[in-house]
């Protein structure tokens, strides 16, 4: 071969060649025999380059020539398969081809049904040799038949269907709708279309029906099989090929199983899920009714000892009317008796009484006649008298609760009282009068006892004062306001939510999930169980035996990222129950109303000294916790996470829930707008210094001076529980309130003080120990007198939520927070910062911690509220708290004229001139602190101008303006 031909010529000639595969799949020619713009076309010359050299024009001429022998070579015409290769090859011949076999397979599954439904014209005609097209009746014509018969009579029978599917699916795939595998498709179409034909004639060759149900392919077959190898053997052929179609078909059998499985547990939970509502629902209709008729049963005890005490009163009343008919009749006789004295020594009777007396028998016969009516006479009279004097020579009376003593002698005289001598009759009628005054009637025994203390004809002061106080009904605290009425539940909006917020088919998509991402980490779980909350899901998963729980801890962002959620908490495990729990937020949240809850059945039936109602848990109860239990709360949270809503859902609760004489608050609001809706509640429910102005306390300088009084407060009322001789609040008044403490001595009922800190961090930067020690005081001491603290925070640092008060605030509420540093100071646990917000909350209580959505009320529900209660009828003023005084060791190291104040003699002045000395009068005339107003007063103390602390009343001014200046100038 020359050297001026180069390899890319020579690659660029054999390009050229005929490739009947490339025009099969529609690949363009680029030397097409037929084609005018190849005829007498030369390949294109390379570009020069190093080390190339052209050829020459007389050394071309030859090369020329041959490249045309070879190109008048390769355009001779192609044959006819490859004509026809290149038109099967064509796209568009594909989809025709395509749409061919989709309508030939419609059209053969028509007259194939049709064949079934004229069974019995189609093959008497087809059968016969007379064929009469009339006959006739499938939807195809003759034409469909004639295929229907041959498909289902002559073929494979109930096969013949997996066919018309084969062709169908073979038109779908030319259309490019649907790729299947080619020879996947094949096998398993014909050998399962031959299986239902060998195993259809099995079935059915005792059979006697029109058609071969497995064709006559299957008919024939089974029949030869049944000749040479028996039944058996046509059985075990029939179990063959099905066995091949089940392995042909495993994965979608096997898919269809777990389908159907999931389904069947889906059911099983759903069904599972309406017993348990059921059952729920029972149980509170059981709760309901066990309730209603123990109410019904109170009221019937109460009845019964409301008519018991009636009774008992009425009889009481009837006896003391018969002691005073009795005490009226005997009157006439001793006309002198009521001018005895109560007390004194025996008085003689008089012989005039006496003789007055028997002279009128006919007075006497009416009070000692016989109970059948029987009269005495006097002969009757004269031998009892007879009798009576020869043994019992004394006639025993009574005056008051004193026996006098009357000895009659053989001479008809009366000893002891000088009278003169008197008749039979008169010893007669005093005998006959004796049982009267002596009451040893046996009858009247238990009235004896009964009014063992009382006088008969006169009634001792303190007995009379004792049984009043007896008979009184019990103390009622609530008689100052027996009119107030709670607020209305119409003040709060009702509930939006129309449901659950997860339906079924997200529940059971994050149930797949979960499972497969622990199986893909080699976790097996042996079951999965929802328990759908307002705004968390919870799934249990019980894990497999051998399982260790750090493995599935470890997979909390895995799980997260799988689920797409905002952020999973793990509880492994759940304490009690020995599952795993993960809690997911769900996709629509919904928000829990305050009204669903304070008429929630949980809430109105609670026996709580204080309850809370916080809001749902994860399984959609109410949750609800008693603050006097705690007995303190600490709050904390990030801004805006709930703290606020939080604060004001539990002071609406303890308003729906208490009366304005049990309970006292008193609200701490360094932010100055969080609490201002509730001042309008001064003089019902708030509590304060004496003569401030505000209720509600927004000067830090102002809330150590509250909080040592709170403490005064708290040391007053252990004095009053130790007189009383009783351990805690709860008892000491309802020691009260059955008037066993007497309100002389000081003793008083004593509602219970809740106090409410929004902003602790603020107090603490600003007041520091000053603030923290009286709040620690009040946490150590304050439970058993019933005074309780709410702190709340949004910055839950070590400084701020320092050892001890966590270790008196045993009850705690975090909102979501974002470090996970927060949550240990708050809950002492990681948690918090997987919250979500917005009210989401755990709630920890001496260890065990409980995960709730905070219900909702807005400010205008809150002053809805208070707008109620304001315009009802209130106490004066506002509880007022004891006035604190500082230490007697200061109050001496400032009497002395070097350390007085400089305000000293202006204020004395004042408290001279108004006659009132009070620490809030100075403090607000001249606008100082607290401290200093108060250490101005104990230098008037040590002075002598003022008297001592009397509480929260005002000291008592002890000099006039004349001695006031003399004390200011000797000193």
């Amino acid at each position: 071969m020359p050297s001026q031909y180069s390899p890319i010529d020579e690659s660029s000639y054999t390009d050229t060649t005929f490739d009947p595969e490339a025009m099969l799949n529609g690949v363009s020619s680029q030397y097409a025999p037929d084609s005018t713009a190849n005829q007498g076309r030369l390949p294109e010359e390379p570009a020069a380059g190093p080390g190339y050299q052209r050829a020459t024009a007389s050394e071309a001429a030859p090369k020329t020539a041959s490249v045309k022998s070879s190109h008048s070579k390769r355009r001779k015409s192609p044959s006819a398969f490859a004509r026809t290769l290149r038109l099967i090859g064509d796209s568009r011949t594909v989809m025709f081809l395509g749409i061919v076999f989709v309508i030939a397979a419609g059209y053969s599954l028509i007259v194939a049904m049709s064949y079934f439904s004229h069974i019995g014209n189609d093959q008497s005609a087809l059968l016969n040799g007379d064929f009469d097209p009339d006959m006739i009746k499938n939807a195809g014509g003759p034409l469909g038949a004639w295929l229907a018969h041959t498909l289902i009579y002559k073929w494979l029978g109930i096969g013949s269907f997996i066919l018309i599917y084969y062709i169908a699916m073979c038109g779908i795939s030319m259309l490019k709708v649907y790729r299947p595998p080619f020879w996947s498709l094949t096998l398993r179409c014909l050998l399962t279309a031959v299986a239902l034909s060998v195993i259809c004639g099995f079935a059915t060759y005792k059979l006697s029906s029109p058609i071969y149900w497995g064709g006559q392919h299957g008919h024939l077959l089974n029949e030869k099989l049944m000749i040479f190898t028996g039944f058996w053997g046509a059985l075990g052929l029939s179990l063959i090929m099905g066995g091949l179609v089940v392995i042909l078909y495993l994965k979608e059998l096997r898919h269809i199983t777990d389908y159907i499985s999931e389904g069947i547990r889906t059911y099983r939970a759903r069904q599972a899920e309406r017993r348990a509502e059921r059952e729920r629902i029972r149980e509170a209709e059981e709760a309901e009714r066990r309730e209603r008729e123990a109410q019904e049963e109170a009221i019937r005890a109460a009845e019964a000892a409301r008519i018991a005490e009636e009774e008992r009163i009425e009889a009481e009343k009837a006896e003391m009317q018969r002691l005073q008919d009795l005490k009226d009749s005997a009157a006439p006789l001793y006309p002198q008796a009521p001018q005895q004295p109560l007390y004194g020594v025996a008085t003689p009777v008089p012989k005039q009484a006496v003789a007055k007396a028997v002279a009128k028998p006919t007075e006497t016969e009416s009070l000692f006649s016989k109970p059948d009516g029987e009269t005495k006479d006097t002969s009757d009279t004269s031998a009892s008298a007879t009798s009576q004097s020869d043994s019992a020579p004394e006639v025993p009376t009574v005056v008051g609760e004193f026996n006098e003593t009357v000895v009659m002698d053989d001479d008809n005289t009366v000893d002891e009282a000088g009278q003169s001598d008197t008749e039979n009759t008169v010893k007669t009628e005093s005998s006959a009068l004796s049982p009267l005054f002596v009451n040893k009637n046996e009858d009247e025994e238990e009235d004896k006892e009964e009014y063992a203390d009382m006088p008969l004809f006169a009634t001792d002061k303190t007995v009379k004062a004792q049984r009043e106080v007896a008979d009184m009904a019990p103390f009622d605290p609530r008689a100052d306001l027996s009119h107030y009425k709670f607020p209305s539940i119409e003040f709060l909006r009702p509930s939006s939510n129309s449901g659950v917020s997860v339906d079924a088919q997200e529940m059971e998509e994050n149930k797949i999930r979960i499972t497969d991402t622990l199986n893909h980490y080699g976790i097996p779980i042996s079951k999965i169980e929802a328990t759908v909350g307002p705004t968390v899901t919870l799934y249990e998963i019980i894990p497999a035996e051998g399982v260790r729980i750090a493995k599935i801890k470890r997979l909390e962002d895995d799980i997260a990222l799988s689920l797409a959620a905002l952020g999973i908490r793990i509880i492994a495990p759940i304490p009690g129950k020995g599952t795993i729990g993960i809690e997911v937020p769900n996709k629509d949240p919904q928000i829990v109303s305050m009204r669903s809850i304070i008429e929630s059945p949980t809430f109105v039936n609670s026996h709580m000294d204080l309850p809370m109602a916080m809001g749902r848990t994860i399984s959609n109860e109410v949750f609800m916790a008693d603050l006097c239990k705690m007995p303190h709360l600490l709050v904390a949270g990030a801004t805006g996470m709930g703290k606020s809503v939080g604060l004001n859902a539990i002071i609406a609760s303890l308003l729906y829930k208490k009366h304005p004489a049990e309970l006292k608050f008193v609200l701490i609001d360094p932010k100055m707008v969080e609490f201002s809706l509730y001042a309008r509640l001064e003089r019902h429910y708030l509590a304060k210094l004496p003569e401030e102005e505000e209720a509600i306390i927004t000067d830090p300088m102002k809330v150590v001076a509250t909080l040592n009084s709170l403490c005064v407060e708290m040391d007053n009322r252990y004095a009053l529980l130790k007189e009383a001789s009783m351990r805690n609040i709860k008892e000491y008044n309802d020691k009260f309130i059955h008037r066993h403490l007497n309100p002389e001595k000081g003793h008083r009922f004593l509602p219970y003080i809740v106090v409410i800190v929004d902003e602790f961090a603020d107090l603490i930067m600003t007041a520091g120990k000053e603030v923290e020690t009286p709040i620690a005081r009040i946490a150590q001491k304050a439970r058993a007198v019933g005074i309780h603290m709410i702190l709340a925070t949004q910055r839950p640092s070590t400084n701020v939520i320092t050892g001890v008060i966590k270790a008196n605030f045993p009850g705690r509420i975090a909102f979501r927070v974002f470090q996970m540093v927060d949550s240990r100071t708050i809950i002492d646990r990681p948690g918090a910062n997987q919250l979500i917000g917005r009210g989401d909350m755990l709630f920890s209580n001496n260890g065990k911690l409980d995960r709730v959505q905070c219900a909702f009320i807005d400010t205008p529900e809150v002053s809805a509220i208070c707008d109620s209660i304001n315009e009802q009828v209130g106490y004066p003023s506002a509880y007022e708290l004891p006035e604190y005084v500082a230490e007697a060791g200061d109050a001496g190291k400032l009497a002395s004229v070097g350390d007085r104040d400089p305000l000293f003699d202006e204020c004395a002045r004042l408290v001279v001139t108004t006659d009132t000395a009070s620490t809030s009068s100075l403090q607000r005339r001249y606008s100082i602190g607290y401290n200093r107003a108060g250490k101005i007063m104990d230098q008037m103390e040590a002075a002598g101008i003022v008297g001592p602390s009397q509480g929260g009343k005002p000291r008592q001014v002890l000099v006039d303006p004349m001695t006031l200046e003399r004390i200011l100038e000797n000193n």
